[in-house]
């Protein structure tokens, strides 16, 4: 652990773990037919770099998407590289690493602000959350398709953002607070998942321990709350346009919505039959299988077990990170989807399960004087490291073409429960967002 409080040496680990695990993408080329075709090789990313070209950009509602943000990184690549794989393969690598460090140093100012552990504890925790989440291969979906992209991006200003936030609550002063608020503004034009911003905010105010009941605090969040609902609403116009969204009565639309929130916890905890596809388990008009209901139960079983651990502020904040992160994809509101859990979509919510996962084995290990129970805690997480790491190895080659992404999914539908309601996907024309 000696090693760990060396900053540049952290950074540098980080890097290398996470460009061994996914070396594979650098072999990878477009999927054809899931999404690059029309995503990332558009008239908007060959248009060239002229203003009317750039005017259509920040704009255009395209496929019912609005992505300004992300679609000026197509357009700088192409104007650069063409549709060359590799350049676009490697630039989505680089803005997971870069995601990497700024999870690192958002960590740590995060524990420093809060003021309760020891600066090696600090380090260490910082690491540990950054280097689970750089390898998880929950993430993979997001690195390894080139159509995934925007999480990254939206990932990488948001992050800007809450750094920025917590140099405003260290300093006071307003730059800090108006880089704040332009960083939100250009992780909205990445992904719309960034209107959660204003909910984080205040989920950092609680952990820094600031006085939640300062009217000022209130007052400093009520731009991001109006800028968050226009981005919702302009989302949701801009969706406007698809008419093959799923429509389920509002009912089994909170039944999804606990159960996916169960799903992608269990698949940050522990990654298994990872898809690229998870098909709603019924058509509109049809039942809801029995085993559907047992999720909200299992919520509410969660729901008094926090309330009960409500004065364990590191709990707290860590399920309460991870589901807002995730909350938009709950379906409570129907959007224009095909599936009702999406692994890019929890990308920023794994930050949270890595987080509590890293906080408590280091604080756990500091307490134990018996060597063997030290030795036997940190050959699990080992163990659980390279299981993890060895799992995006994998599955990131699986991304490889169309091809192979055909064949998995072939495979898939003959195995999967969930999914042989859908024994005639057409690949050529299905578009997932």
């Amino acid at each position: 652990m000696k090693l760990l409080k060396n900053q540049r040496l952290n950074c540098l680990l980080l890097l290398i773990s996470v460009v061994v695990v996914y070396f594979p993408v650098f072999q990878n080329d477009f999927l054809y037919f899931w999404d690059d075709q029309w995503v990332a090789m558009n008239i908007y990313t060959s248009g060239g770099l002229t203003f009317d070209n750039l005017y259509h950009i920040l704009t255009d509602f395209y496929h019912g998407q609005y992505a300004p943000v992300n679609e000026l990184n197509y357009l700088l690549l192409y104007s650069v590289f063409g549709y060359n794989p590799l350049a676009f393969h490697t630039t989505s690598l680089i803005w997971h690493l870069a995601n990497v460090l700024l999870i690192y140093v958002f960590i740590k100012r995060l524990l420093s602000l809060r003021g309760e552990l020891s600066e090696d504890k600090i380090l260490y925790i910082s690491f540990l959350t950054s280097f689970v989440f750089g390898i998880h291969a929950v993430n993979v979906e997001s690195v390894a398709w080139i159509s995934a992209s925007k999480v990254l991006i939206y990932s990488f200003f948001y992050l800007l953002s809450l750094l920025s936030y917590l140099k405003y609550i260290e300093k006071g002063k307003a730059r800090y607070y108006c880089l704040t608020f332009l960083f939100f503004i250009l992780s909205f034009g990445g992904k719309e998942q960034a209107v959660t911003l204003p909910i984080c905010l205040l989920l950092i105010d609680y952990f820094v321990k600031r006085d939640l009941k300062n009217k000022q605090i209130w007052m400093e969040k009520i731009p991001f709350f109006l800028f968050a609902l226009f981005f919702g609403l302009l989302t949701i116009q801009s969706q406007g346009e698809q008419g093959n969204r799923p429509s389920y009565p509002m009912g089994y639309r909170l039944v999804f919505a606990c159960y996916t929130l169960f799903e992608y916890f269990v698949k940050c905890m522990l990654p298994f039959k990872l898809s690229y596809l998870y098909p709603f388990p019924m058509q509109p008009g049809e039942p809801l299988p029995a085993r559907f209901w047992m999720y909200p139960f299992i919520i509410l079983f969660v729901l008094f077990y926090l309330y009960g651990n409500r004065k364990n502020s590191i709990l707290i904040f860590s399920i309460l990170f991870f589901t807002a992160h995730v909350g938009v994809a709950l379906h409570i509101i129907s959007l224009s989807r095909f599936a009702i859990v999406a692994d890019r979509y929890v990308y920023v919510s794994c930050i949270g399960f890595t987080f509590l996962l890293s906080y408590y084995f280091v604080t756990s290990l500091s307490k134990i004087k018996n060597n063997k129970k030290v030795y036997g805690l940190s050959f699990l997480l080992l163990t659980y490291i390279c299981y993890l790491g060895l799992y995006t190895n994998i599955y990131s080659r699986q991304w490889k073409d169309t091809d192979t992404l055909k064949a998995n999914l072939r495979e898939l539908l003959k195995t999967r429960e969930d999914m042989k309601n859908y024994p005639s996907l057409n690949f050529e024309e299905m578009r997932i967002r």
